[in-house]
């Protein structure tokens, strides 16, 4: 009796037991079994080739054509690339590409069509034909590539139509010209205010642009105007300046070669010995200024948007 009694117990314990074994495999050792089979495949598989960018065959052959000379037909194809590759990788550069294609073309008289002609006459000057045609002295001389601001009666100009719009946006810290409503050039901000909290567009305009040498404000033909400070002033809106210049590196002299310094002792031929001249330690390069408040770019950017920038030239704020 007492051997059916542990007999009996055996048989219960292997069913209790091994059900709980039974369920305990099903439940957490064959997934996760499943899963390290899974994973190891994956990792013996060969990684996925990457689909190359079908905008690039396109991109080099435009890139290698404005190489070439900057035509209508490359600032076209540059707008048709970049309609048709609005997700490319390159777009940032594609519109780098045509925003110089298009600054080239607009200085061509050859190539721009939106040029009028303009034969001096007796008493003009760059000043009061920049009036007469809603331009700029600047513009003008730099469209004709004339050397100075001296004109003579009979010389032909070339007058450009403009319709300028500028666009900042502070969150992509960019700076981008439109003409008639059209892309003309982008440019970095090397520093921007902060966009709000609460995203809205200001529309404003160019209150007025200045050359400053010191505290001096300088007039366009001045000797001192193609080095002053360029800055363009916005209505209701901080200005536009360009970047403060880097202090000039101090010139490190270059390593002396080890020279022996002799005794007088050494100079009768005794014994001799040596000593180095020590070399100066490396100056540590300047720290660059601080970055000024306002819509900051660098100076050749501002150079080249300051010719084009006039009074009252409608300004919109991202």
């Amino acid at each position: 009796m007492r051997t059916f009694k542990y007999l009996t117990l055996l048989i219960l314990g292997s069913l209790i037991f091994g059900s709980a074994g039974y369920f305990g495999y099903i439940l957490f050792i064959k997934p996760n079994s499943a899963e390290r089979r899974e994973k190891a495949a994956a990792a013996a598989a060969p990684a996925p080739t990457a689909t190359p960018d079908p905008a690039i065959p396109e991109f080099e052959r435009l890139r290698k054509l404005q190489a070439s000379g900057n035509t209508p037909s490359v600032r076209d194809g540059w707008n048709d690339w970049i309609a048709a590759n609005p997700k490319s990788p390159l777009l940032a550069e594609g519109r780098r590409m045509l925003g110089a294609a298009n600054m080239a073309l607009f200085f061509n008289p050859d190539e721009n069509q939106s040029l009028i002609s303009y034969t001096v006459v007796k008493g003009d000057s760059l000043a009061k034909i920049a009036t007469k045609h809603h331009s700029n002295a600047e513009l003008i001389q730099k469209a004709n590539q004339l050397p100075g601001i001296n004109l003579q009666i009979g010389q032909q100009l070339v007058i450009p139509e403009l319709k300028l719009t500028l666009e900042l946006d502070r969150a992509a810290k960019s700076l981008t010209l439109l003409n008639n409503g059209t892309y003309l050039k982008e440019y970095l901000l090397l520093s921007a205010p902060p966009a709000p909290a609460t995203p809205a567009n200001i529309t404003t305009k160019v209150l007025d642009k200045s050359a400053m040498a010191g505290t001096k404000r300088v007039a366009f033909g001045d000797k001192a105007y193609a080095s002053s400070e360029k800055i363009i002033l916005i209505a209701q809106a901080p200005s536009i300046i360009a970047a403060p210049e880097l202090p000039a590196t101090p010139a490190v002299p270059a390593e002396a070669a080890p020279q022996p310094a002799t005794s007088p002792t050494e100079q009768g031929g005794t014994n001799a010995a040596t000593a180095t001249v020590a070399t100066p330690a490396p100056t540590a390069p300047p720290m660059p200024p601080p970055m000024p408040s306002g819509y900051v770019l660098s100076g050749p950017d501002l150079q080249e948007i300051f010719a084009l920038v006039s009074r009252s030239m409608p300004v919109i704020i991202h």
